[in-house]
């Protein structure tokens, strides 16, 4: 019991020294929180994939990591997979009005979700990459101008 004693006041006064001393976490740490300003890429699949639909996400993967790596390393761009077939995301298809697998571009401020498109002509692009690549570009660049 005494030794419990002991450790409890050693550890009172390590937590003191360190709230004296100023000492921060890297959540503390200004300039490390998260952009509240950002365009929020979602690729929606189905758990049963085809080979289209795994294509689809490969391709869009692919034109958000080239063409706007600065963007994700800096969290104004960020790019996410999402099953809508499980139950916790089934009201992405209501929110997006999704009825496929689908491609959404969301543009956030402050933290809120003011705009989104959801990009219907990849499906007309999957047979092309560089098509379907520039497709992407383009729509994204449109999203990125009002950030």
């Amino acid at each position: 019991m005494n030794e419990c004693i002991k450790n409890f006041k050693f550890l009172i006064a390590l937590a003191g020294v360190l709230v004296f001393c100023g000492v921060s976490f890297a959540e503390d740490v200004p300039g490390k929180a998260e952009p509240v300003d950002y365009i929020q890429v979602y690729y929606f699949h189905a758990t049963n994939r085809c080979k289209t639909c795994t294509t689809i996400e490969q391709y869009s993967r692919e034109a958000v990591e080239t063409y706007f790596k600065k963007q994700l390393d800096n969290r104004t761009v960020r790019f996410e997979l999402i099953n809508y077939d499980k139950p916790d995301n089934r009201h992405y298809l209501q929110d997006y009005q999704l009825l496929y697998r689908s491609l959404v571009i969301v543009r956030f401020k402050d933290g809120k979700q003011v705009t989104f498109k959801n990009l219907e002509k990849i499906w007309q692009h999957k047979g092309n990459r560089d098509e379907f690549l520039s497709y992407v570009k383009t729509e994204m660049e449109a999203f990125l101008k009002d950030l």
